[in-house]
C-alpha cells in the first residue's frame, strides 16, 4: 500500500517531505481507489486537511485522474486553526465535539468509465461559525448531493498546475528575485539563511538567568561525564560499534539529570568527555520578543545549522531577518533580531542574515 502510495501520490507532490501523505485516512483513499477498479463509489467521512494542504498536492492531483466527478461535503472545525486564529478561521465546532481536533470532511469518489469529463470537482463549504448543533441540522436537511444542488449549493472547482483547488495561488509570485536558495544559481538577495537553533534539551540549555543557566549546563555535562566513566567500567575494551550498540540499554535516562539526543549518545560511544565553557553563554532570542541566555555548543546543541557561521560566539554583532517556515500554522510574519534565534522563534522559519 505505501509502495503504491510512493509512486502515485508521492511521485506527483512538489514537496520536500511527502511523510503526511502516509497517514491512515490517506492510505485508506489509495486502498479504496484500487480496490474499486475502474468502476465504482467511495464515500468516506475523513479529515478535510487533504482538500487545502500544500502537502497533499500530489495526492489532488492524482484524485482527479483517478476519478471522474468527486463531491465534497466540507464541515470544516478545525480546532487549532481557531485557537492559532483567534477565531478569525470561523470554523466553526467540530463535528464530533471533542472526539477530533482536525476539520473534517464527507467526501464521495465517484469512478464512472461512461463518464464524458474527467476530475470534476464539486465542493460546498458547511459555513462560518456554525455549532455541532447547525453542521448536523444541515446535514440532515440536504441528505443527500441532490438536496445540495436544489439550493445550487455544489461550487465547482478547476484545480490549477500546482494542484491547488481552494485558495488557488498567484503565478506572478515566481517573478519576484527570490529572497534566498542554495541549490539555484539564478538571481537572489541572500548568500546564505539558515534555520534557527534546535538544541533538543532547551530546559537545560536556555534560562533567563545566566547563573541558573550556568548551574543546570554544569550539573549536566558533570552526569554526562560520569555516564562516560561508568559505561568504561561496565563496557570496557570495546571498539566504537560495539559500544554504541550498548548505549541506548545502559545509559540512565532520569530527565531530571539530563535530557539525551541521538549525537550526544554518539559522542558517549566515542569515549569523549567535556568541560563547562562560561564563553559559550550568549544571548538568544528564544522567541518573539523574549531573549534568554542560552549554552550555544555544537555538542550540546543538537542542530546548529548555519547559526555558528551567523552567530559565532557572544560578541558578533549581526542582524537576521526572521520569516514564518512554509505551512506555518499561525500564519506569515517576519521580524529582526540582533542575537541568535531558537527555531521556534517563528514557526520554525528561516533566518536571513545581513553578514
Amino acid at each position: 500500500l505505501d509502495g503504491r502510495i510512493a509512486k502515485s501520490y508521492a511521485a506527483k507532490s512538489q514537496m520536500t517531505s511527502v511523510k503526511n501523505l502516509y497517514d491512515s485516512y490517506i492510505r485508506a483513499i489509495r486502498w479504496a481507489s484500487d480496490r474499486i477498479g475502474n468502476s465504482g463509489v467511495i464515500g468516506y467521512v475523513s479529515g478535510s486537511g487533504f482538500v487545502e494542504k500544500s502537502a497533499m498536492d500530489g495526492l489532488r492531483k492524482c484524485l482527479t485522474e483517478e476519478f471522474s466527478s468527486i463531491h465534497v461535503l466540507n464541515l470544516r472545525g478545525d480546532i487549532r486553526k481557531n485557537m492559532l486564529s483567534k477565531g478569525r478561521a470561523q470554523e466553526g465546532q467540530n463535528i464530533f465535539g471533542s472526539g477530533s481536533m482536525t476539520g473534517i470532511a464527507i467526501t464521495l469518489f465517484v469512478k464512472n468509465p461512461d463518464s464524458g469529463q474527467q476530475g470534476k470537482i464539486f465542493y460546498h463549504n458547511i459555513g462560518n461559525d456554525l455549532s455541532r448543533e447547525e453542521k448536523l441540522q444541515k446535514i440532515s436537511t440536504f441528505a443527500s448531493i441532490e438536496g445540495i444542488a436544489e439550493v445550487s449549493g455544489w461550487q465547482s472547482v478547476t484545480p490549477d498546475q500546482h494542484g491547488d483547488w481552494l485558495s488557488q495561488r498567484d503565478d506572478s509570485f515566481t517573478k519576484y528575485i527570490v529572497l534566498g536558495d542554495k541549490k539555484g544559481k539564478g538571481l537572489k538577495l541572500f548568500g546564505n539563511f539558515s534555520l534557527g537553533v534546535a538544541t533538543g534539551r532547551d530546559v537545560w540549555c536556555y534560562n533567563a538567568s545566566q547563573i541558573r543557566l550556568t548551574a543546570n549546563m554544569t550539573r549536566m555535562i558533570d552526569f554526562y561525564n560520569h555516564e562516560v566513566v561508568r559505561f568504561n567500567q561496565a563496557h570496557p575494551g570495546l571498539d566504537k560499534k560495539s559500544r554504541e550498540t550498548e548505549v541506548d540499554d545502559f545509559i540512565d535516562t532520569d530527565p531530571a539529570k539530563i535530557s539525551w539526543t541521538v549525537n550526544l549518545k554518539q559522542e558517549l560511544a566515542k569515549n569523549r568527555q567535556f568541560a563547562f565553557d562560561a564563553r559559550n553563554l550568549i544571548p538568544s532570542l528564544y522567541r518573539p520578543f523574549t531573549k534568554q541566555w542560552l549554552y550555544f555548543n555544537c555538542t550540546f546543541n543538537e542542530r546548529g545549522y548555519q547559526m555558528p557561521r551567523i552567530f559565532p560566539d557572544a560578541m558578533a554583532e549581526n542582524r537576521v531577518i526572521c520569516v514564518s517556515g512554509i505551512g506555518a500554522r499561525s500564519g506569515f510574519s517576519a521580524m529582526m533580531a540582533d542575537a541568535l534565534p531558537n527555531l521556534h522563534t517563528l514557526d520554525t522559519g528561516q533566518c536571513f542574515p545581513l553578514y
